[in-house]
């Protein structure tokens, strides 16, 4: 698979979710902090990708290289 940032828009795409509700439902990232993220024009933190993952039912083993 691609890079944690792949694998998180590609789940929330898959969920049928946007990105903005995505952030609002993490509760740890603002809309435009996953939006510049998922553009790869700033990395995300631990605890926003915790977060991500929390709310879009992934574990490690989705982020397989």
């Amino acid at each position: 698979m691609g890079s944690a940032v792949d694998v998180i828009r590609a789940r929330i795409e898959e969920m049928g979710m946007t990105i903005k509700a995505a952030a609002e439902k993490s509760d740890v990232i603002s809309f435009d902090a996953l939006s510049q993220s998922l553009c790869g024009k700033r990395r995300l933190m631990a605890t926003e990708l915790i977060g991500l993952c929390r709310i879009l039912n992934l574990n490690f083993k989705d982020f397989r290289a």
